[in-house]
């Protein structure tokens, strides 16, 4: 049974929308999801794109999150307190093979950010080890 303020809130929130690109050569997959969303693999070919929109919980916004998972490893694609949150324009990532690159609309430039391991497969429910796949 749901607790009574979760459904006072359920409906309350904002919206943020993240770009995620391809920012190698080849095709990559990728898949982005969260502990309300599943997501789908996107194959990607060379800078192809795609957007997804989270809605920030207005009760703990500190709990929403949204994460990608390529064969590479993971990135955190959306938490409440990056800084483009606060900006009109979209999150926006780019990733490849080795890194993923976080645009920081204060310092109007990309940020490097390395992967982290993938603890998660990209078809949810399989877990892979711990280690990078290159």
């Amino acid at each position: 049974m749901l607790h009574p303020l979760h459904t006072i809130f359920a409906g309350l929130s904002d919206q943020k929308v993240v770009f995620i690109t391809n920012n190698h050569t080849n095709y990559l997959s990728v898949r982005c999801f969260s502990f309300d969303d599943d997501g789908i693999v996107k194959h990607l070919n060379a800078m192809g794109s795609f957007n997804i929109t989270v809605k920030i919980k207005k009760f703990f916004p500190t709990s929403t999150m949204y994460n990608c998972s390529t064969i590479m490893g993971t990135f955190i694609a959306f938490k409440s307190d990056y800084e483009c949150v606060s900006h009109s324009a979209p999150c926006e990532w780019r990733f490849d093979e080795n890194f993923t690159y976080r645009y920081s609309p204060t310092d109007e430039e990309w940020v490097v950010h390395e992967y982290n391991p993938n603890y998660e497969s990209l078809t949810r429910g399989g877990v892979i080890k711990g280690y990078y796949v290159n």
